[in-house]
């Protein structure tokens, strides 16, 4: 199970894990599955395709995929887990939820498997200008070399080229050309959506719509009347006539990033500070935190690194000592990273996480905590945190220092003493939280002994894979 801890209490995400995880000791077996006919792309070289995935436990998924014919490699792309209903409920760019991540090597095509993709019977994308490049850099198009008639239904695939490369919500996946496929009856002068797909420099697939996905949402795929009026051009088209508007289309290569539209979710790798020094703590709050640490608890090292191991699961983590005294920590659960400031790796000022392009600030605090910590001192604070969307969360933290050891004890790679810290946690809409902390007085920072979520049995946290630059 994967939980994060708002530093005095964690914060569990179990109900949003796909049986994938949640489920992983299952290992359900794949019954059925096959590639779907609306998801087959070719850009020069590059095929790509989902297929659908069926399995004995009655859940259900798509991968997408992709083959490099020339170089005769495979990529997996990312996968979409559904629910009942065949809605998308959880995405995977490999190990990266609901972010995206770069394709990766699909080491499980043989040389077969591949011949077999690059023979489906897809044509190139060959692009013809529908109209001028607009205001904001979008040139309409369509493929004139996959159009089909087949009895009254014409498939037909709309593109539309960016002129820089833009990252698209929700999984701020890079988008340099946008497909959009429809089916449209010659005779009824109906039509609709059947599959959206988003490409990136290379031809790949970054994002999808395909079946009940596009359904759900073909409200926003309407066919308008200059489309319908498009569509009719090509419902009358001479069978073996190509189709002409304003021209051939070749899309730029190697496009600038776009500096009004990239991406909206944080970049934490190696505790990256760029996204949290984009907010300030108030004027009140930095005096506050200041008078705090200085001088008795600045941080005596640069930079440690651990890993977590308890009955939780594995949380590798990096504390970077900051030159104005705060710590900032990131917690690496695999699937996802969050990063804070905190003082001392305890009170945490800043919260954001790699999924969400939301931050949550230190907004008051009343405490009476000192520094330096002594044994038999007890300590106290209650404080507001406020996200991006004004939500205010009140919470609070009671602690008491009971005895020394040898710091040695938690890790070898510490030095000198520790203070053992006996801390209760509250988190406005919560469970409480029971955890013991190791002050380590040679390097003034708080680091992780017990943890105890609610009325569950307390667990005992090792330090694995210690690390101190001093």
């Amino acid at each position: 199970m994967y939980c994060i801890r708002p530093l005095v209490r964690p914060l569990c995400f179990l109900a949003l894990l796909p049986f994938s995880l949640v489920q992983a000791t299952d290992k359900p077996a794949l019954i059925g599955g096959g590639v779907n006919p609306l998801s087959v792309t070719r850009i020069h070289d590059r095929v790509n395709y989902m297929v659908s995935l069926n399995f004995n436990n009655g859940k259900t998924a798509q991968q997408w995929r992709s083959v490099d014919c020339k170089q005769g490699k495979a990529q997996l792309l990312y996968k979409d887990l559904l629910n009942e209903e065949g809605f998308t409920k959880a995405r995977y760019y490999g190990n990266s939820y609901l972010r995206y991540a770069p394709a990766q090597d699909d080491k499980q095509m043989t040389e077969e498997d591949i011949r077999a993709v690059c023979q489906l019977p897809i044509k190139d994308a060959i692009w013809e200008r529908l109209s001028p490049t607009d205001t904001v850099g979008i040139t309409e198009l369509v493929d004139v070399n996959n159009i089909q008639r087949i009895g009254d239904i014409l498939s037909v695939r709309m593109g539309y080229d960016f002129a820089d490369i833009i990252w698209e919500p929700p999984y701020d996946a890079p988008l340099e050309l946008k497909i959009e496929h429809y089916l449209y009856n010659c005779k009824t002068h109906q039509g609709d959506a059947v599959a959206l797909m988003n490409f990136d420099s290379e031809g790949r697939v970054t994002d999808s719509l395909i079946t009940a996905d596009i359904v759900r949402r073909k409200s926003d795929f309407k066919i308008n009347t200059q489309k319908a009026q498009r569509f009719e051009q090509l419902c009358q088209l001479p069978a073996g006539k190509s189709f002409k508007a304003e021209g051939h289309f070749i899309p730029a290569a190697n496009k600038q990033a776009s500096t009004l539209m990239g991406p909206s979710m944080p970049e934490l790798s190696n505790n990256n500070p760029q996204w949290l020094n984009k907010f300030p703590l108030s004027a009140a709050i930095e005096h506050q935190t200041q008078s705090l640490i200085k001088p008795w608890a600045i941080p005596r090292f640069k930079q440690i690194r651990y890993t977590e191991v308890s009955a939780l699961g594995k949380t590798k983590v990096q504390l970077d000592a900051q030159p104005d005294g705060y710590i900032r920590k990131l917690e690496d659960y695999g699937i996802w990273t969050v990063q804070r400031l905190t003082l001392g790796n305890q009170l945490q000022l800043k919260f954001t996480m790699s999924i969400s392009s939301s931050t949550t600030l230190l907004n008051t605090l009343q405490t009476d905590l000192r520094f330096p910590l002594v044994a038999g001192q007890q300590y106290q604070a209650q404080w507001d945190s406020i996200d991006s969307n004004k939500k205010v969360t009140a919470s609070a933290l009671r602690c008491d220092v009971t005895e020394e050891g040898d710091a040695h004890s938690i890790a070898p790679e510490f030095s000198g003493k520790y203070l053992l810290v006996e801390c209760h946690a509250t988190n406005e809409g919560q469970p409480g939280s029971r955890d013991k902390l190791a002050w380590l007085q040679d390097l003034n920072v708080f680091v992780p002994v017990t943890q105890q979520l609610g009325d569950k049995p307390e667990n005992p946290v090792k330090l694995e894979n210690v690390s101190v630059i001093r």
